[in-house]
């Protein structure tokens, strides 16, 4: 048996008891590019914010958007920190 036939068959049978092995550098890479989004998301809700004071009655969804993109940023940090679990726990 080769060691990928090995390696593969380890990996399903920790699949079948309920076992997810993911490697760190991905966990860590996935957080990154979590928070990374939730920074983004901040910036664009700050732009959403000075545009709608801006321009008013001229954007009536303005308000809208700013919720929706406080909310989107909410929702990615609960996962981003709910990942940073699942890392430590696999530790």
């Amino acid at each position: 048996m080769s060691n990928d036939e090995f390696i593969k068959e380890v990996m399903n049978g920790l699949k079948e008891q309920g076992y997810l092995m993911i490697t760190d550098d991905f966990i860590n890479q996935l957080i990154i590019t979590l928070h990374a989004n939730v920074t983004i998301i901040n910036t664009m809700t700050k732009l959403a914010e000075l545009e709608t004071q801006m321009l008013g009655s001229l954007i009536p969804t303005g308000g809208r958007q700013v919720e929706s993109l406080k909310n989107l940023s909410v929702k990615i940090a609960e996962i981003a920190f709910n990942v940073e679990d699942v890392r430590d726990e696999q530790r």
